[in-house]
């Protein structure tokens, strides 16, 4: 009799549900399956006074989006260089994002 394999963890829950929101605001907002830089534009912060209605959604789903990076250990970039020919998002550890915007020289850091 096969057996039922092991339902996901927290962090693998939070890893499948962080991908898909991030594609959500991209389809809905933009019409496009990854946004190009979609994972610096999730993650950086706005600010300035009158925000339109499209920094304004990001700003309340950035701290959602935040939580189930904390809880997934990690975040999706389009593509990384840690894994080649894997094209895609790509799951990454926080560790490692934190490197890529770096790496940014700035551009991208909160």
């Amino acid at each position: 009799m096969p057996t039922d394999p092991p339902p996901p963890t927290y962090e693998e829950l939070a890893r499948e549900v962080l991908l898909h929101r991030m594609q959500d605001y991209s389809e809905d907002y933009h019409c496009a399956g990854w946004l190009s830089d979609l994972e610096f534009l999730l993650w950086e912060k706005q600010t300035g006074e009158g925000k339109s209605p499209d920094v304004q959604v990001r700003d309340k789903m950035r701290a959602e989006l935040r939580v189930l990076a904390k809880v997934a250990g990690g975040w999706w970039v389009y593509e990384d260089d840690t894994q080649p020919g894997q094209p895609g998002p790509v799951f990454v550890s926080m560790e490692r994002w934190l490197q890529i915007l770096k790496n940014q020289n700035g551009k991208h850091v909160p």
